[in-house]
């Protein structure tokens, strides 16, 4: 028998109606839910769940869409927004968050104010020529891919370049969970061990970089290293691909962002965005 389509927006009102009492109460607050409740929620609105619902929120939040694209007009008309949010619920028996109605208010029209959760490039803080090491049969079955854009800055030690360090893929990608790592990657110098976790972008998808899925990344990293002796440094990175090379920004947390005060505050600031030019640009990427 073939599973019955659900619909997000269903799923979504229905999870918010349950949660304030039809808009009755909770007003102002964030409102969690998990995975379990969307589970709950597909199958209240006959829908059939799939096999895993974990991107459910994520991907109503990959590209910087209208609010109205992610969410019905049931749940914004009460000034709140969408945002994934992972980890385990505490005190719940294998139970986990999946997303936050994020309250925001309004402006002075009396519209909802949006989330601002993907990251802006603006201008290139400089752009470098890179040698293309990739070698010419590779160059030859090489594609437009994620996977792809890891080749590259490998073949080519893009990082090693633009950081100027002696930086090391540990691997790629690295599949902890809740925060899948694209790429993975270490450096030390005297006083500290520098991790570069990369959130990659292909030109494939035309996805844009959410800061939320790079927050997760990096508490990944401090919670499983905050214990360790040595002195860890995160830098999140972000590369987008372009038809002659790729877009890199290098990011470090921003430390009076809370989410509990809805992320008035970037959750990052931008250290420098770099444009990497190949000398002889892939055909697979034009």
């Amino acid at each position: 028998m073939a599973k019955k389509a659900y619909d997000k927006h269903q799923v979504l009102e229905y999870l918010f109606k349950k949660k304030t009492d039809n808009g009755s109460r909770h007003i102002g607050h964030n409102i969690d839910f998990t995975l379990r409740e969307v589970g709950e929620g597909i199958t209240a609105t006959g829908g059939t769940p799939p096999t895993s619902w974990s991107n459910f929120v994520l991907d109503l939040t990959r590209k910087k869409n209208t609010i109205w694209q992610r969410l019905p007009e049931c749940v914004i008309r009460y000034g709140y927004d969408l945002r994934k949010k992972t980890g385990p619920v505490p005190g719940a028996d294998k139970d986990n968050y999946c997303g936050t109605f994020v309250y925001r208010g309004f402006d002075d029209e009396g519209n909802t104010i949006p989330i601002q959760d993907w990251l802006e490039w603006g201008e290139p803080d400089r752009e470098v020529m890179v040698e293309n090491r990739v070698p010419e049969l590779v160059r030859q079955f090489i594609s437009n891919d994620e996977a792809s854009l890891f080749s590259v800055i490998d073949y080519c030690d893009i990082l090693s370049i633009i950081l100027d360090q002696d930086v090391y893929r540990v691997q790629s990608p690295m599949k902890w969970q809740p925060n899948e790592i694209d790429g993975y990657y270490i450096a030390r110098n005297a006083r500290n061990i520098f991790v570069y976790p990369v959130e990659a972008k292909a030109a494939s998808t035309a996805d844009d970089i959410n800061l939320v899925q790079i927050n997760g990344q990096y508490n990944t990293f401090i919670e499983k290293y905050t214990k360790n002796d040595f002195n860890l440094v995160v830098r999140p990175i972000a590369a987008k691909m372009e038809s002659t090379g790729m877009l890199l920004a290098i990011l470090e947390h921003n430390p009076l962002y809370d989410p509990v005060l809805n992320g008035e505050a970037s959750m990052f600031n931008i250290i420098e965005v770099v444009r990497v030019k190949l000398d002889r640009p892939l055909d697979a990427w034009r």
